[in-house]
């Protein structure tokens, strides 16, 4: 791995957003996998939404995914519609970034060495203020699932970090060159490439040992309905299966499955979130989720079989599609499916066996300090930090002198 600073600090502006869990992780993988070069990097996180629109930040995120949980076949058709780069996915990249000044004066702030975007509507604002001349530094774009959609793609983005060979070529198909695409895998938190002791992590958290461990997430997006959580409870499971069920900021699901879990004889424990995800990964069997393109890489990092759920139209539908071709998981788009497919793993142990195992090929096992040596090396690539200062400070004097 070359992760050559040429005798210079660098400096990493990574823009990520609120809109799911995996562009804010994603980013904080790269900032963490930073720390252990000892401050020959210096990485700063912001997120796009909150600095360019600060006022409607919280009123769109909350927006945004209501209305992809009320009206998933509407975001599916726009989803599938813009696939490829058309005038709809123009339209929406141009709306999403008229409001630029902010992100220009956060970039002549912090005067990074390279951009990295983690969120597609940054991605599209950084191209264009390249476009415009406004900025004259490297920028990079780390896709956070396993798809190739135009919303992902711009002319001036130098790189692209994609999760496995299969994006890469389907974003060749897409027109990018393939110069322009390093395969490093979707980068997660370095704590879960850490080797952990199942016995010993299972004792810490007053599990059974002996006990195959269920770990449900997906509460936040209204994924575990009480019906199923019931259907965990049968008196069948009680001597063999224990569960771990993650609600996430659900409040009131969280109450409610904690009634149901303690009239119950099977060995069920309910948390809200949970900020060390990755020990509850490590102590499981089995992980019931969401095909999310962050939670479900960190579980197959710590080779953990997968069985997803009903997915959004969209990205998660591409992530299932990638998912269950290599071998790591198995899909349910329906509750009777889920409770049909939960009982066949648990009478095949060598079902999940096989997936334990894929789980451990390379394509799965990049770290992030891949995606930190790509994008130090597109930095490494470029003009010399002169000449991109002396740029940005005549663009600046120009746009002071427009203002008086």
């Amino acid at each position: 791995m070359n992760m050559s600073l040429r005798g210079q600090k660098k400096k990493i502006l990574v823009l990520s957003g609120p809109l799911g869990h995996g562009h804010i992780q994603t980013a904080k993988s790269i900032l963490e996998a930073s720390q252990y070069l000892r401050g020959e990097v210096e990485v700063h996180v912001m997120d796009y939404m909150e600095l360019t629109s600060p006022h409607l930040y919280q009123v769109g995120a909350f927006c945004y995914m209501q209305c992809i949980k009320t009206f998933p076949g509407v975001y599916g058709y726009f989803y599938h519609k813009t696939r490829r780069q058309n005038v709809i996915s123009k339209a929406i990249k141009a709306v999403s970034g008229m409001s630029l000044r902010a992100l220009e004066d956060a970039v002549w702030e912090v005067n990074p060495s390279i951009i990295v975007s983690t969120f597609p509507p940054a991605a599209a604002a950084v191209s264009k203020l390249k476009a415009s001349g406004s900025i004259d530094c490297p920028t990079v774009t780390v896709i956070t699932d396993h798809t190739d959609h135009s919303y992902w793609l711009n002319p001036y983005t130098d790189r692209y970090l994609v999760s496995s060979a299969k994006v890469a070529q389907a974003l060749m198909a897409q027109g990018v060159g393939k110069s322009r695409i390093e395969v490093t895998g979707i980068p997660v938190r370095p704590i879960f490439y850490k080797k952990y002791d199942k016995i010993e992590l299972r004792k810490k958290h007053g599990l059974d040992v002996s006990k195959l461990t269920v770990l449900v997430m997906g509460g936040g997006w209204g994924m575990i309905h009480p019906s199923f959580v019931r259907f965990l409870q049968q008196e069948q499971w009680k001597d063999r299966v224990q569960f771990v069920i993650v609600c996430g900021q659900n409040e009131k699901l969280r109450e409610k499955l904690e009634r149901i879990a303690e009239q119950s004889e099977v060995t069920t424990i309910v948390h809200g979130y949970v900020e060390q995800i990755h020990e509850w990964m490590a102590c499981a069997d089995l992980m019931i989720t969401k095909p999310g393109g962050i939670s479900t890489t960190e579980a197959t990092i710590q080779q953990l079989p997968l069985l997803l759920y009903k997915a959004l139209p969209g990205q998660e539908e591409d992530n299932v599609h990638y998912l269950v071709e290599s071998g790591v998981a198995i899909y349910a788009p329906s509750e009777d499916e889920l409770k049909e497919k939960f009982t066949y793993l648990l009478s095949h142990p060598e079902v999940l066996s096989g997936m334990k195992k894929r789980a451990e090929a390379t394509e799965f096992q990049h770290s992030p300090y891949s995606a930190l040596s790509a994008i130090l090396n597109v930095s490494n690539q470029t003009a010399s930090m002169e000449t991109t200062r002396k740029s940005w400070k005549s663009w600046y004097r120009s746009k002071a002198r427009e203002s008086v």
